[in-house]
């Protein structure tokens, strides 16, 4: 599986290290200050294999690290987590 970051309608590949999710947090939080600036909390999602974190500045603006093998398939898997609140956030 690859990594992706996700941000405006786009999946870029990046090399991202990350064993456990803390280091897949912590490598994606200098992804994402990067782009967004400030980033106030982040959210997370598993299941399948796959791994989604999104990272929020304040009430819209986002981006998302993407771990899966077909990243617009684990987008809609993440947005059906997240109607059915299974999507676990977290400030930072």
């Amino acid at each position: 599986m690859n990594w992706f970051v996700y941000k405006d309608d786009l999946f870029i590949p990046v090399d991202i290290r990350a064993l456990t999710i803390d280091e897949a947090v912590s490598a994606g939080l200098r992804i994402a200050r990067e782009v967004l600036g400030v980033v106030d909390r982040y959210c997370v999602y598993e299941g399948g294999g796959e791994v989604i974190i999104e990272y929020w500045r304040g009430k819209e603006l986002s981006v998302k690290l993407i771990y899966a093998d077909d990243p617009a398939r684990a987008l809609m898997h993440y947005y059906d987590a997240e109607r059915a609140g299974l999507v676990r956030c977290f400030s930072v």
